[in-house]
């Protein structure tokens, strides 16, 4: 799947977050993320888009026969700041969300409302597998790239904050050019 755009926004009234991924082909992808669903899911997220960050270092050692290091907390904790920090040359946290009407909606016109969720990192190495099911047999698997990673992490923090659920988000960084609030990110 070549995803084009990513768009969470938090919905009040639902008390849901709305994710939502176009392609470049015109597929809308839609997903409801609960607050009970994040709440199990966010700290191994933000392990793994950490992780993702040493995904060259990983590669060269996993070549080489070296097991992957093991992360003390604290690093950990830093590399989820550089996935936070670091430049996206990809990405364009400042165009508003294409809201036209998509080519296909291939989980239907319904946001998929996740019972079951696996992440892990993707097996070509850097980066995260994500997969959501329903109950009723719809299901997502996305994989994401280092820099789709973090991408999705800055903009889950933005909706978290907006939601104020009590889950552990960094501060809210002064807002830059190239972060403009839309709640949205174009992938180049």
């Amino acid at each position: 799947m070549d995803i084009h755009q990513m768009h969470l926004r938090y919905d009040a009234p639902a008390d849901r977050i709305l994710w939502q991924v176009r392609t470049r082909g015109g597929e809308l992808l839609s997903v409801w993320l609960t607050r009970r669903l994040l709440s199990m899911i966010w700290a191994p997220f933000v392990d793994l888009v950490g992780r993702a960050q040493l995904a060259p270092t990983t590669s060269t050692l996993a070549a080489a026969g070296t097991p992957p290091p093991l992360l003390v907390p604290e690093a950990r904790a830093l590399m989820a700041e550089v996935a936070r920090t670091r430049e996206l040359p990809g990405a364009d946290f400042s165009q508003p969300f294409d809201r036209s009407m998509p080519a296909s909606e291939p989980l239907g016109a319904e946001p998929l409302l996740p019972q079951t969720v696996d992440l892990g990192p993707r097996p070509q190495g850097g980066g995260l597998a994500i997969r959501l099911r329903d109950g009723g047999g719809r299901a997502l698997a996305l994989q994401l790239d280092p820099d789709l990673s973090s991408a999705l992490l800055r903009l889950l923090e933005q909706a978290l904050r907006q939601a104020d659920w009590g889950l552990p988000v960094a501060p809210a960084a002064p807002v830059a050019a190239a972060d403009a609030p839309h709640g949205a990110v174009w992938l180049n």
